[in-house]
């Protein structure tokens, strides 16, 4: 998980600090203003390719998992990081109880302020603390029902 998470973190900063890799790859990923559960892995092969097969691959060889638990490892990665772009915010859910980078933290990234900030992903949000572009946020009850993650001013 931390080498996933390493990987993760500064190559998807990377991706938004280089105009032109921002530009030509991974604002595909940011159309999604209000991201979706499918739209987590709704982005350009490249990025496919740098984030997810070689941090994969990066992870798996440095780990020295076995074949069977990397199935397990990467399906619970996959279906995680589905969960953290489905924008909703449900009582009970697991990934919420055990990691603070969960479906809030995620979609405040993909909110215009918060484009710099909470790179983390796919598990802990500890790159986004130590290098300081973690976004604190908090969650809002809507009157019509369910939550809103906002930014919290200072």
């Amino acid at each position: 998980m931390f080498v996933m998470d390493t990987w993760q973190y500064f190559m998807h900063r990377y991706m938004h600090q280089n105009k032109f890799l921002y530009r030509h790859v991974h604002s595909q990923h940011h159309r999604l203003v209000v991201p979706y559960a499918i739209g987590a892995l709704y982005n350009h092969p490249l990025e496919g390719l740098l984030l997810d097969t070689i941090g994969g691959a990066i992870a798996f060889l440095t780990s020295g998992m076995t074949a069977r638990t990397s199935v397990f490892f990467f399906s619970f990665a996959t279906v995680k990081t589905v969960d953290d772009h489905c924008g909703l915010w449900l009582p009970g859910n697991i990934f919420h109880i055990f990691f603070q980078n969960n479906t809030a933290y995620h979609d405040i990234h993909h909110q215009l302020p918060g484009t710099k900030y909470n790179y983390s992903q796919p598990f802990f949000s500890i790159w986004d603390k130590i290098l300081g572009t973690h976004m604190p946020y908090t969650l809002v009850k809507r009157p019509e029902g369910g939550f809103e993650a906002r930014l919290v001013k200072d």
